[in-house]
C-alpha cells in the first residue's frame, strides 16, 4: 500500500510539473495564435503582437519587440502602427526616449487623420521638438485640424496660441480654409495653398507640399500663375529634381496665355542670354507691356532708348517710361528724372525732372537723391 502510495505522489508530482511547464493561459494562447497571424504577414496582427509586447499580455513586455512589430506594420501601410511607434519613443518607458526617431512616424499619422498624433504634432511645432523648429504656425494648422475632430487639448491649445497673437492666429486660420477649399478642388485655393507652403508663410516652409497644390491648379484649372510657379520650382529643382526643359515648357505655356509675369520672364531670358537675342526680349517684353506690367514698360522703354531689338524711339520710350512709372517703378521715375534733367533725346526741362527724381527718390532711389543734393 506505501508503495502505491508513493508511486501516486510521483505520478503527482510528475503532472504537476508537466502543467507547470506546459499549460498557458488564455493570454499566453492568444499571443501564440497572433504571432502566427504576424509571421504569416497579416498587418493587424503585427500591430496587435506590438501591443502585446508593449502591454505585457501573454508575454514579457519588451518596449525593443514592441518597436520592431510595429515598425513591421507601419512599413506595410498601417497608420495606426505610425502612432504607436511614435508614442513609444516619445513616452520613453520602454524604450529611450528619442523624439527625433518618433517625429517622421508622428507626421505620418497625423496626415492620415490620427486626432492624438495632431495634436502631438501641433506641440512639436510650438515646442520646436524632434529637430523642428519652432512655427506657431504650423502648430495652430494641427491643432485646427484635430480641434474640428473634437479634441480638448487642441481647442484648449488653440485658444492660448489665439490670445498670445490674434493676427496671426487669423492669418492662419484663413489658410487653414484655404486647404480645406484646396482639397475641394477649388483651383485658386489650390494656387493660394501652393503660394503659401513655396513661400513659407503662414506655415513652413514644404516645396513637396507646394508643387502638389501649384500642380493641381495648373493641372485642373489652368492658372498660368500657377505654371509660373511651378516653372521657377522646376528649374531650381524645388520640391523635384531640377528641368530645365520642363521649367520652360511651363513658362511657355502661361506665356502663350498672356500671362505677363510669365512674357516678362522669357524676356528676361532672350535679355540675358549670350548671347542676348534682343528681338525675342523685346517682343515678350512689349507683350508684357501691353499687360500693364510696370517692369515690361520699362524694359520695353529702356530697349527703345537704346534701340535693342527695335528702331531707337526715344518718344515712345519715355511713353513706356511713363506708364511704368506711374505705377511707382522707382527705375523709370529716376531715368524719366534724368531724361528731362540733362536733355537726353528731349528738350531739358529741370522743373519735369526734378517732380521724377523727387519721386524717385522718396521710394529709396539714393542715385536720384544725389542728384538733387547735387
Amino acid at each position: 500500500m506505501k508503495k502505491i502510495l508513493k508511486i501516486m505522489v510521483v505520478l503527482a508530482v510528475i503532472a504537476g510539473v508537466y502543467a507547470y511547464a506546459f499549460y498557458k493561459t488564455p493570454q499566453q494562447r492568444n499571443f501564440a495564435k497572433t504571432l502566427t497571424q504576424a509571421q504569416a504577414g497579416d498587418v493587424s496582427a503585427a500591430v496587435k503582437i506590438g501591443d502585446f509586447y508593449a502591454q505585457g499580455l501573454g508575454v514579457e513586455p519588451s518596449g525593443a519587440q514592441a518597436a520592431e512589430w510595429y515598425k513591421k506594420a507601419a512599413a506595410q501601410g498601417d497608420t495606426s502602427a505610425d502612432w504607436k511607434l511614435a508614442r513609444l519613443y516619445i513616452q520613453g518607458t520602454l524604450v529611450k526616449q528619442d523624439d527625433e526617431e518618433a517625429l517622421p512616424y508622428l507626421q505620418l499619422a497625423a496626415q492620415a487623420g490620427n486626432v492624438s498624433a495632431q495634436t502631438e504634432l501641433a506641440r512639436f511645432y510650438n515646442e520646436g521638438l524632434g529637430g523642428l523648429s519652432a512655427n506657431k504656425g504650423d502648430a495652430i494648422l494641427w491643432n485646427l485640424k484635430a480641434s474640428a475632430m473634437g479634441s480638448q487639448p487642441a481647442q484648449q491649445a488653440l485658444r492660448s496660441l489665439r490670445e498670445a497673437d490674434p493676427d496671426f492666429y487669423d492669418v492662419v486660420n484663413r489658410f487653414s480654409a484655404t486647404l480645406l477649399l484646396a482639397a475641394q478642388g477649388d483651383s485658386q485655393a489650390q494656387l493660394s495653398a501652393g503660394e503659401g507652403y513655396h513661400m513659407g508663410y503662414p506655415v513652413t516652409k514644404n516645396d513637396e507640399e507646394a508643387l502638389k497644390y501649384l500642380t493641381l491648379a495648373w493641372q485642373e484649372g489652368q492658372l498660368p500663375a500657377a505654371a509660373l510657379e511651378l516653372a521657377e520650382m522646376y528649374r531650381k529643382g524645388e520640391g523635384t529634381s531640377p528641368d530645365e526643359n520642363k521649367a520652360l515648357e511651363l513658362l511657355g505655356a502661361a506665356a502663350q496665355a498672356k500671362f505677363p509675369a510669365a512674357q516678362y520672364a522669357l524676356g528676361e531670358r532672350a535679355y540675358k542670354a549670350n548671347p542676348p537675342n534682343y528681338q525675342d526680349a523685346f517682343a515678350w517684353f512689349s507683350n508684357a507691356a501691353e499687360g500693364g506690367l510696370a517692369q515690361a514698360q520699362y524694359m520695353t522703354g529702356f530697349m527703345l532708348m537704346q534701340g535693342q531689338g527695335t528702331e531707337r524711339s526715344v518718344p515712345l520710350a519715355i511713353e513706356f517710361f511713363k506708364k511704368a512709372a506711374n505705377q511707382n517703378d522707382i527705375a523709370a521715375q529716376y531715368v524719366l528724372g534724368q531724361i528731362y534733367w540733362k536733355g537726353l533725346g528731349v528738350a531739358k526741362d529741370k522743373k519735369e525732372g526734378r517732380l521724377w527724381l523727387e519721386k524717385a527718390s522718396a521710394g529709396g532711389n539714393l542715385s536720384a537723391r544725389e542728384l538733387l543734393n547735387q
